[in-house]
């Protein structure tokens, strides 16, 4: 496994232990890590390996995104090869689709017009992964998850969207509903799992667990036993005052209560469908958007955050 010490890769570990599942470490070599640099011109892996489950990725630094989620990427099929290895599972991202606001429901077969470096170097990455894959003779399952929710370390996702709706400040904008794209960081350490397990399994999935955000609100507001939001407000006024917040950050040098960026997400209508994967390896997401959004709101309630 790569990766193992990321947010996605420390809950497969902790699933990996808990399914009893034996064998598959970020280790090799009496126990100890591999330290592999994905820019190293060669990369070895121990021999006798039955598979890789490729989770790493740069997705900071710019000038390193094609060196590693690209060149590296192959690189290491290869050495999965020469390791006898017969699956590699490799974790992308919905980034990968580039899909605009409002493009309706995007599956496996949306065109895919990739928008920054990073969704880039990642498209380029998954088509160069499959055709190494198919010429060595390698089972490949490639996995798009969506936004990965977790409260990891220093990270607490959703934080100011719990806070607002705790404090009734959360307010909505447009008569259109809108739609939420994300999947527990359980939920996608299980599918890892699966895709390596099911040996007919091949193909790109994507990993998601979509939600109208009035059911999101509601769930949030159910687990912190508050009211639920229902002030509506004209989307130009929406646009003006998130204007407004695009010079107040300039200014000000902070980010303000409603931003551009703030603003299309609470009206977005797109949504990425993760029932394929469910559908091709006979799998099911074991947690699910409703409990991961409600243990989410209850954790940062205990913690004394909201």
């Amino acid at each position: 496994m790569t990766g193992a010490s990321g947010l996605v890769g420390s809950a497969l570990l902790r699933a990996l232990r808990e399914a009893g599942i034996e064998g598959v470490l970020p280790a090799a070599r009496r126990g100890q890590p591999v330290v592999l640099d994905l820019t190293s011109p060669r990369i070895e892996l121990p021999g006798g390996i039955d598979g890789v489950l490729h989770l790493a990725g740069e997705r900071v630094d710019v000038a390193r995104m094609r060196a590693v989620n690209v060149d590296g990427t192959v690189r290491l099929v290869d050495a999965a090869a020469a390791a006898g290895a017969r699956v590699f599972v490799h974790l992308s991202s919905v980034g990968v689709y580039g899909a605009p606001l409002h493009s309706g429901i995007v599956g496996e077969s949306f065109a895919r017009a990739p928008r920054g470096p990073y969704e880039t170097s990642k498209s380029e990455g998954e088509s160069r992964v499959r055709e190494r894959c198919a010429a060595l003779g390698l089972r490949c399952v490639v996995l798009q998850p969506s936004n990965i929710i977790a409260v990891d370390g220093g990270r607490r996702p959703l934080l100011g969207l719990v806070r607002a709706v705790a404090g009734g400040r959360f307010v909505w904008f447009g008569s259109r509903q809108a739609w939420v794209n994300y999947v527990g960081v359980a939920d996608v350490a299980s599918a890892v799992i699966a895709a390596w397990r099911r040996t007919d399994a091949t193909g790109s999935y994507i990993v998601n667990t979509p939600a109208p955000l009035a059911s999101f609100v509601s769930w949030i507001a159910q687990a912190l036993d508050c009211r639920v939001p229902t002030t509506r407000l004209p989307y130009w006024l929406g646009a003006l005052a998130a204007a407004g917040g695009a010079v107040g950050r300039s200014v000000l040098g902070r980010e303000l209560p409603l931003s551009p960026e703030r603003l299309r997400e609470l009206t977005n209508t797109t949504r990425f469908d993760g029932s394929a994967i469910e559908r091709a390896l006979q799998w099911r997401y074991p947690l699910g958007i409703e409990r991961t959004v409600r243990d989410l709101a209850s954790h940062y309630r205990c913690e004394g955050w909201v």
